[in-house]
């Protein structure tokens, strides 16, 4: 009698989540915690890089922008590509990237070299963003998906906290240079364990149609001696035909896909406005660079509590529920902090929230791009929405980098940024009222935000 067909997808959803998910699960955050560290740093380093080549700070959100630019540009066209050749390998070679141009970024010397440097910095960034995305989700059973894509990028403000915290310690004792050694050296590690440790996505594999043998043996690692013999396949998910970006706007996708990219835009371009200006606007209200560390560190310490919280909370409360009422909080924190400049204790707390409610809505709305996508298009899917993210923090340092060349101060630059996050709640309740139906690894089409 023949070996009857093994369902891959639901032997991972009954089989309880073992260490090596959870190995895997860490290699992904690691990789998540480089963008964190690398946007935090160069906020940092700003003012010393804008000496050395003689560029007045307000123009300086050029040079953010260039990595941001490049951020969106790898997310935007590596996603599609991770869905074609596979996830592990684009992680690996943008990896690689991001560390050879953070080194070169410690050499620049003019204006045009750093602009080029961050732009290819950014490229690895962002391309390597949809791959550990996807493979976050790939890797999980359907129950505990949520919550593991948004373990995924909690990591990235947890990697902004450490890269607060060792700038404002590496920088007065070893020049901003050093920043950029780390920045360099870390992701070889990283390279390297990802090379030697991370499998293909089974779930990718099996999409394609390609190298059963290899499945066999990444499942073998999840629950040794329990997969049955038989050909293994994913049900319901083939290979789609075309390029993958098509794909996001067939079979019903096209409008909740738009309207899911405006809360991206939003969210993201707060982001990294937030972590990119402030420690120099405080500094220039006479806050020191050890307590803006310490309110810029406390702003990632709570996107990073609240961003590993949020698939949880997606998951028990629905994300519409969850991560309107946390754009419209995250504003109204922001406004606060602008106000708050009376005490470091007071912006403390503003800094806190803000990063809590802002971070862990920009978290939140990755599950739910996950969540709206099946495997064959899903790096894409992710890659996409999160481009449109990378393209909102192109803009944002920019523009508060206009704000501060017209003399603005500390509370109407915060009072700008919280006015994205209202924008944001307000196009969730457009989707929310859309009442989209997504496939997202089910028989049936389902809603993925309910």
């Amino acid at each position: 009698m023949a070996a009857e067909r093994v369902d891959v997808i639901d032997l991972i959803d009954r089989h309880p989540v073992t260490g090596f998910q959870i190995g895997i699960l860490i290699l992904c955050m690691l990789v998540a915690a480089l963008d964190g560290f690398d946007t935090q740093a160069i906020g940092y380093t700003a003012p010393a890089i804008a000496a050395m080549i003689h560029l007045p700070m307000p123009q300086f959100g050029q040079v953010g922008s260039a990595g941001l630019f490049g951020a969106a540009l790898g997310a935007l066209s590596f996603g599609p590509l991770a869905d074609v050749l596979g996830r592990k390998w684009f992680m690996i070679v943008a990896v690689l990237v991001f560390a050879m141009f953070s080194y070169l970024t410690s050499q620049s010397s003019s204006l045009n070299e750093l602009l080029a440097y961050r732009f290819f910095t950014g490229l690895g960034l962002g391309g390597a963003t949809p791959a550990f995305l996807a493979m976050g989700a790939e890797l999980a059973p359907k129950r505990l998906r949520d919550v593991f894509v948004t373990l995924t990028f909690a990591s990235f403000p947890t990697g902004g906290l450490i890269g607060s915290l060792t700038s404002a310690w590496v920088i007065p004792n070893f020049g901003w240079q050093m920043v950029f050694y780390i920045g360099a050296v870390a992701p070889l590690f990283i390279a390297a364990l990802l090379w030697i440790f991370m499998p293909e996505s089974v779930r990718f594999l099996l999409a394609r149609g390609i190298r059963q043998d290899e499945v066999r043996r990444t499942l073998e690692k999840f629950m040794p001696g329990q997969v049955p013999p038989g050909e293994l396949y994913a049900p319901h998910d083939p290979a789609r035909q075309g390029a993958p970006v098509t794909h996001l706007f067939t079979e019903g996708r096209a409008v909740p896909t738009i309207l899911l990219w405006v809360p991206f835009f939003m969210v993201f371009m707060v982001l990294v406005t937030v972590t990119f200006w402030t420690p120099a606007v405080l500094s220039s209200v006479g806050f020191s660079l050890s307590a803006a560390a310490l309110i810029i560190g406390l702003n990632n310490l709570g996107s990073a509590l609240a961003s590993a919280l949020s698939g949880w909370l997606v998951h028990r409360g629905g994300a519409f529920r969850v991560l309107i009422p946390g754009f419209i909080l995250g504003g109204i924190c922001l406004a606060w902090f602008g106000q708050a400049t009376s005490s470091v204790a007071t912006l403390s707390v503003a800094s806190f929230l803000a990063g809590a409610f802002v971070g862990g809505t920009g978290t939140g709305l990755i599950a739910v791009a996950a969540g709206m996508y099946p495997t064959a298009i899903r790096s894409t899917g992710i890659g996409w929405a999160m481009g449109m993210g990378r393209v909102g923090q192109v803009f944002g340092p920019i523009l508060a980098g206009v704000l501060v060349g017209w003399g603005y101060k500390v509370g109407g630059i915060f009072y700008a940024a919280s006015v994205p996050c209202f924008i944001g709640a307000l196009f969730l309740a457009f989707l929310y009222y859309s009442r989209p139906v997504m496939e997202a690894d089910t028989a049936a089409s389902v809603a993925p935000a309910e």
